[in-house]
């Protein structure tokens, strides 16, 4: 992998909220020494919005400049953080539709990596964050990740992959191995891969025929954990640090349970698979992760 997607991570800010001890939880996934870290803070400006705004008698016409201040201030806050643990901060302010800027901000500038952290917000704020954050996942390219208020404190210990057979996803979990540095730090991974027949087939088709569906579905998962295996100890995971797991059922709620069973400090998932069928059913999986697993999502796009 080059230096320069290893060494240049995009931050995009909710100032509104800002995330107190973002720098310790990046860390933990991504050693921050020699990081070059992006902070970018995106004032949202839609013309309606503004037209309505403009409507109010005593309408501060010095709005844009207020919001700039105030949000310098919480970036050099957070800037500090990031400098104390080794990491080269420079800051951004934009206006605009905040996904649209992310997005722009991302691909102008070629960065391969995002990072999205939610602060404390409301529940009405959630639902709008979490839509803000599906949809920096789904279009930003490169590797986004999403952080967790939940995250344990401490070292990064184990990683879930989940594979499902593509070379999409093989590639998704070689650029994790080397960003995240797992084989230098020791990191315990666990390649998955989830044995999948739709409920629907079961219910229309003979039982000899599933039979054989469910053979090939368990065939294709050991080969799929064997190549994946082999392709970790390539990139420098020691063998005793690599668990294959093999489940059966729904991919998205596999997977989480699997984050579950093992306390996992971190799910890997690619963006999409090879076939139709793969891109369906793992953009769910990416979709429900983003949303509802118990650890920091990375989602990559290769």
């Amino acid at each position: 992998m080059s230096s320069q997607g290893n060494g240049r991570v995009l931050l995009p800010l909710d100032v509104t909220h800002p995330t107190k001890d973002l720098a310790e939880r990046l860390e933990q996934i991504l050693p921050l020494k020699g990081v070059k870290a992006h902070l970018l803070s995106v004032r949202e400006e839609l013309p309606s919005y503004e037209r309505l705004l403009s409507t109010v008698a005593d309408f501060p016409e010095d709005l844009p400049h207020a919001f700039e201040t105030k949000a310098k201030k919480v970036l050099d806050g957070v800037a500090q953080s990031f400098e104390k643990l080794g990491a080269e901060v420079t800051q951004e302010l934009v206006a605009g539709p905040t996904v649209a800027m992310i997005e722009k901000v991302a691909k102008d500038e070629n960065f391969s990596f995002t990072a999205l952290a939610p602060g404390a917000h409301s529940r009405v704020e959630l639902f709008f964050l979490g839509s803000t954050t599906l949809r920096v996942a789904k279009h930003c390219p490169g590797m986004v990740l999403v952080l967790r208020n939940s995250q344990d404190p401490g070292a990064l210990e184990t990683v879930v992959f989940g594979l499902d057979g593509s070379e999409n996803a093989k590639t998704a979990m070689i650029e994790a191995i080397e960003k995240f540095k797992l084989a230098e730090r020791g990191v315990k991974i666990v390649l998955c891969s989830i044995s999948f027949v739709p409920t629907a087939l079961t219910f229309v088709s003979p039982v000899e025929f599933i039979a054989a569906i469910e053979s090939n579905a368990n065939l294709a998962a050991e080969t799929i954990l064997a190549d994946s295996e082999k392709a970790a100890c390539d990139y420098g995971i020691k063998q005793e640090n690599i668990e294959l797991m093999m489940r059966h059922g729904d991919p998205s709620n596999e997977l989480l349970q699997a984050c579950k069973a093992r306390r996992a400090g971190l799910l890997v998932i690619g963006a999409q698979g090879h076939s139709a069928v793969e891109h369906f059913f793992l953009g769910s999986v990416s979709q429900r992760a983003v949303m509802h697993a118990p650890c920091p999502v990375a989602v990559v796009r290769v």
